[in-house]
């Protein structure tokens, strides 16, 4: 099944690359005995730019990752990311039943990399296609608004981040919580929820 799948994608990929190839990976390591492969993609170079194009597969032949590397030993991650994950393992994980029709997989996060480093607003969504989080990053670092929702859309947690840092105030635990940040030192907490009895009592 593999092989046939990587001739189709090799084909395929001709339209946009030249010398495409396979590549076998252990974990995240690259190794050269397909035998011991946990994964394997095919990747080659872009006809009418410098980088390199991967689509990275499990051994089910299910699409795992796509994005582009500066280098052909794939060292360098440049350019747009998307990463796929099973619907039954995220299911696992959040102790969620989502279902889909007539899917397993699903889109579970996309972002940019510039010259090894991620940049920009990177997403994380829902097996719905919801978002789940919303994170934003200068060289690497997180840096601007931080955002994690519920399934229905909710702001579960909010926040900034200032070069990795986090900065001012963070409302958290689905808003019952404020929390006052300074270069990633908690300074301050207090809760939402006992401040609003307080309130209704002294009235």
């Amino acid at each position: 099944m593999k092989k046939y799948l990587i001739l189709f994608v090799l084909g395929m990929f001709g339209l946009a690359t030249k010398a495409q190839k396979p590549i076998y990976f252990m974990g995240d390591g690259v190794v050269n005995d397909a035998s011991r492969a946990t994964s394997y993609g095919i990747y080659g170079k872009l006809s009418t730019e410098d980088v390199w194009v991967l689509k990275r597969y499990d051994l089910y032949d299910n699409l795992m990752q796509t994005g582009s590397y500066k280098d052909e030993n794939l060292t360098i991650p440049h350019g747009q990311f998307v990463f796929y994950m099973d619907l039954a393992y995220f299911n696992m994980l959040g102790k969620e039943n989502f279902k889909l029709k007539n899917k397993t997989r699903f889109k579970y996060q996309e972002g940019s990399f510039v010259d090894g480093l991620e940049q920009g607003t990177w997403t994380l969504f829902y097996p719905d296609g919801n978002i789940l989080n919303i994170q934003n990053y200068k060289n690497g670092k997180l840096d601007g608004e931080f955002k994690t929702l519920d399934r229905y859309g909710r702001i579960v947690v909010i926040g900034h981040f200032v070069n990795g840092k986090k900065e001012g105030e963070w409302i958290t635990e689905k808003g019952t919580k404020v929390e006052l940040y300074e270069q990633d030192v908690l300074k301050s907490t207090k809760s939402v929820k006992a401040e609003k009895d307080r309130q209704q009592t002294k009235s």
